[in-house]
């Protein structure tokens, strides 16, 4: 997912520095992501913008030495130009500039500030001129005063003497500020003369336009652009759906807003034309835009553009390469919720990292990912639709404590009780599984019984509640993410003795295990083929059942625990998990993953997933007759090369669902079908096979080059299978109409998702 190449001299040269030692402690990676722009991650806001500080300062440091004789015009050649923003973040800059290249920078004489926007007066507007005098020229003014004495800068100023600190200020600020003023604007809609107030924002937009132009050119091409970004992808002014957005030169625009007050400020074209735009990111709910603006929708570019404007600077690789975000860790987390039940009269609360969506009771898809499944959904809290809330479970710390049995109910029920506290708001909450997540999944299914071996009752006969969880799958949805059962187990031992084979005697890879798991099927229900031993799996997996029996084992690991989370406490070794050579994500991902897990927890659900498999496995067959019976939609994705989960396993229990469907329902073709039964196989796009048996199992979070490709192809099957199952039961008035599911069904029609590969 990383590119090697890097778009600008003062990348290189922070690169290079960085490599000869110098300032590592300070100095975090700025990583090169697929999309192209500059990602770098630190512990807080104040080394994010010391970061930030350090890269402009190495930007002005080339165009001291060399950039600028090439430059285009006199005023570029003589001064370095900063177009800022203003806002929180911004303010940590400008304490970096100051702190760490208040000497290094020649201010009075080669840097002159732009800003980005103004307003006519809005309740809480600081601007960005005032951000800037108060929280930077003022505080230089004074630095450099003691610095090198008053004299000195009066003379550098033009000052004639005597001058006190007020006077130096205000010289400065003249100096190094172009200013956008709205004063008469500000009156006259105090008046309530609107139409003058337009017309007279309109006429400093063309002054500054104008004034910018004579300086840099008809590109208005900046050096250095910076800014904050909002939780929305608003980017200075450009706010989601403004029509301004639409305007690609550079220009200087008003902005009117819903307050009535006006704004001037530069537009799109301004942003793209720039050298380089660092982007200061701080706070929370930012990873949402972040990641909108990393991914590669499938919606054309423009509406994107209109949903997330931080999109911009995607419009081409060009554009792209030069956008440096500096980003803290709060500004790429996600906020928790508590999703709270009783059990036995005792309180469980579970908790959930969740994005909130932009549609009130739309859609909630509740995501159950696989062992140690904290923080890994982050790709898919990203990139599924901005309209739905996405909440990936934490299996909480209660199951340390249940036996093997107890295990996969105890999250099944947790995982139900979401889904019906969802459902009586009438919010549709389509569930998806990853790997072992997938006895999660059965389990839920298996709660509608009233024991395991019993029979599967008619819906009319389901108690209240039950019958409210089947309402509530059928109107939403089931997901499978390459999801594990028994079986699977095996096949991955057939795919370790290929490894070995490779590895031998250089035989082909292949991650493809059994040639066939199931037989039966049309005749009656799947069983496993002969070879195919789960109780020879069950021996294999009894020492550490007997391991874990033994009064040592949980001290030994928790004690393992406890000292890789002390170890990861130590500010240097984050920091150096920080600039690892990997994607943001993944990079926060591992951090946390590690500071929080328990380790004995993991070992615990691998022993519970494998000490009865041949039960398990006649409960995960059980499980897809209840799918049947009840008249459930469900998606299937795997990849074709998954060394831990069958792909054949899945295409054979595809087939049988879809055949037992088509009968059900007397329909021939799978597109007919009213309740679908869909399967996905994602398949590689190099022709040959990686060594890399992790990566196509992970799908969405996959850290080869292709994990990009196949997070899009996983998203737009889990948006599209979701739309049209919501739309169904609305027509069937099971749930209200949604606007959102309205517009994508307006743009995609009603094409079904039929079982297909995916390349």
């Amino acid at each position: 997912m990383l590119r090697a190449r890097h778009g600008s001299r003062a990348l290189q040269h922070v690169r290079s520095h960085r490599r000869r030692g110098r300032d590592k402690a300070q100095l975090p990676a700025l990583i090169q992501e697929e999309a192209g722009i500059n990602v770098s991650i630190s512990r807080d806001l104040t080394a994010a913008a010391r970061h930030s500080a350090q890269v402009m300062h190495s930007q002005y440091r080339n165009w001291i030495q060399r950039d600028r004789h090439a430059a285009w015009g006199q005023y570029k050649r003589q001064h370095f130009t900063i177009a800022v923003g203003g806002g929180h973040t911004v303010k940590a800059i400008y304490r970096a500039w100051l702190g760490d290249h208040h000497n290094s920078i020649d201010w009075i004489r080669h840097v002159r500030f732009f800003l980005l926007e103004e307003s006519s007066g809005e309740p809480a507007w600081e601007s960005a001129e005032q951000t800037l005098v108060t929280h930077f020229i003022t505080p230089l003014a004074r630095t450099l005063v003691r610095g090198k004495s008053k004299n000195v800068v009066s003379r550098a100023l033009g000052l004639e003497k005597p001058v006190d600190l007020d006077d130096i200020v205000d010289a400065l600020i003249a100096r190094l500020v172009n200013p956008l003023n709205l004063a008469d604007t500000r009156r006259a809609l105090d008046r309530g003369r609107t139409s003058e107030a337009r017309r007279l924002a309109q006429a400093e937009a063309r002054r500054y336009q104008k004034h910018i132009r004579d300086r840099l050119g008809g590109s208005m091409s900046f050096h250095l652009i910076v800014s904050g970004i909002g939780g929305d992808g608003t980017l200075g002014a450009l706010a989601p759906y403004r029509p301004e957005l639409s305007v690609r030169e550079p220009q200087v625009q008003v902005f009117p807003q819903t307050s009535g007050a006006l704004r001037v400020a530069l537009n799109r074209g301004v942003f793209t034309a720039a050298e380089q735009v660092a982007l200061i990111v701080s706070g929370s709910l930012k990873l949402k835009a972040l990641g909108r603006f990393e991914m590669e929708e499938v919606a054309p570019f423009e509406q994107t553009v209109m949903e997330t404007p931080l999109r911009i600077l995607r419009e081409t690789r060009e554009i792209a390469e030069k956008v440096c975000i500096y980003a803290d860790e709060q500004a790429l987390h996600f906020d928790e919720t508590v999703f709270e039940y009783r059990e036995n009269s005792a309180v469980i609360r579970n908790k959930a990292e969740t994005r909130e969506g932009d549609e009130a009771d739309g859609v909630h898809a509740l995501l159950m990912l696989g062992f140690m499944g904290l923080f890994r959904f982050t790709n898919l809290l990203i990139r599924l639709p901005s309209a739905w809330t996405v909440s990936a479970l934490h299996r909480g710390s209660d199951a340390k404590n249940l036996s093997n049995d107890e295990i996969f109910p105890h999250y099944a029920r947790g995982l139900r009780k979401a889904i019906l506290k969802n459902w009586r708001r009438g919010r549709p909450t389509p569930v998806a599984s990853h790997s072992i997540g997938g006895l999660i999944s059965d389990h839920l299914l298996l709660s509608l019984l009233d024991d395991y071996d019993a029979p599967i009752r008619p819906y009319e006969e389901l108690k209240p509640e039950n019958r409210m969880l089947v309402d509530a799958l059928r109107a939403s949805g089931m997901i499978c993410l390459a999801t594990w059962a028994p079986s699977d187990g095996l096949n991955t031992g057939e795919n370790v003795k290929a490894v070995w084979s490779h590895w031998r005697g250089n035989t082909p890879l292949d991650f493809s295990g059994f040639e066939r798991i199931y037989r039966g099927g049309r005749q009656g229900p799947l069983r496993l083929v002969e070879g195919i031993e789960l109780e020879q799996g069950a021996s294999r997996m009894s020492g550490l059942d007997r391991f874990l029996s033994r009064w040592f084992a949980r001290p030994l690991i928790s004690g393992l625990n406890q000292g890789i989370r002390r170890l990861l406490n130590n500010r240097k070794l984050q920091q150096r998990m920080l600039n690892s050579e990997s994607p943001y994500i993944l990079r926060l991902v591992n951090g946390r993953l590690l500071k929080v897990a328990s380790f004995y927890g993991l070992v615990k659900e691998i022993n519970a997933s494998m000490h009865d498999p041949v039960a398990y496995q006649q409960r995960h067959l059980k499980a897809l007759e209840i799918l049947l019976e009840y008249d459930i939609p469900s998606l299937t994705l795997v990849h074709e090369d998954d060394f831990l989960v069958s792909a054949r396993r899945h295409q054979e229990e595809h087939h049988y669902l879809l055949q037992r469907r088509l009968e059900k329902e007397k329909v021939r073709r799978e597109a007919q079908l009213e309740v679908p039964a869909h399967l996905v196989l994602l398949r590689r796009t190099t022709g040959e096979l990686q060594l890399d048996p992790l990566n196509p199992h992970l799908l969405f979070m996959a850290t080869s080059s292709e994990g990009n490709g196949m997070a899009r192809q996983v998203t737009s099957a889990m948006t599209r299978f979701v739309h049209q199952t919501v739309h169904r039961a609305t027509r069937d008035g099971q749930v209200d109409t949604l606007d959102s599911v309205d517009a994508w069904m307006a743009r995609h029609g009603n094409a079904r998702t039929g079982s297909k590969v995916a390349a």
